[in-house]
């Protein structure tokens, strides 16, 4: 009976350690874990909040100034009563049409009148045998070149009496091959200048 009731208080002592400790273990860890949740729900709560302050700086980022473009000045808006003022359209300038030049009339070259220098004469009268440049106003002078029949020379200086006291005007000229010398005023008649009578022949 006495070994009974040693084994019986044997068995029965660890299970009320057992459930003491358990009770008193178990009453502190669950208000640890109410307050851990707590402590986590707080520190979410305040995360959410820096993250929206850090959102609502990012959707209105201040305006960044870009080089070389002006800021356009803000438009005050107009108080009630106060009138609006209108933008001015400039005035269509019409343009006048510039007067068209009546295209100048080339003059017409006139015939000579008389020989004179500077002035064309043609070589006349030779019967094609041509006329006979001289180094002076006389026909003692040497013969230089002859300027041939129905050409044109040009006439640089004159007139001369004739050296022999003969019946002779003589005038210094130019030929078509540039030669220069004296010839007979009796085979030379006033003449247009080579360039016009070329438009002649070719209209």
């Amino acid at each position: 009976m006495a070994d009974w009731d040693q084994k019986t208080r044997r068995t029965r002592r660890p299970r009320r350690l057992e459930e003491v400790q358990s009770a008193e273990v178990g009453f502190p860890i669950a208000w640890i874990l109410i307050g851990a949740l707590s402590g986590l729900i707080v520190i979410g709560l305040v995360g959410l909040g820096v993250l929206n302050i850090i959102r609502k700086q990012s959707i209105t980022p201040t305006p960044s100034t870009i080089p070389g473009v002006v800021p356009t000045e803000a438009v005050a808006e107009a108080t009630p009563g106060q009138a609006v003022a209108s933008p001015t359209i400039p005035p269509v300038v019409t343009l006048e049409p510039t007067a068209t030049l009546p295209p100048t009339a080339t003059p017409v070259p006139t015939l000579p009148a008389a020989l004179a220098p500077d002035v064309y004469a043609k070589v006349i009268g030779t019967e094609g045998a041509g006329v006979s440049m001289r180094s002076g106003p006389g026909t003692n002078n040497a013969r230089l070149t002859v300027a041939n029949e129905d050409s044109i020379v040009l006439i640089l200086k004159g007139p001369e009496a004739d050296e022999n006291q003969e019946d002779f005007v003589w005038w210094y000229i130019r030929d078509e091959d540039q030669n220069e010398g004296w010839v007979v005023q009796d085979f030379l008649e006033p003449s247009l200048p080579p360039e016009a009578l070329e438009q002649q022949s070719g209209n």
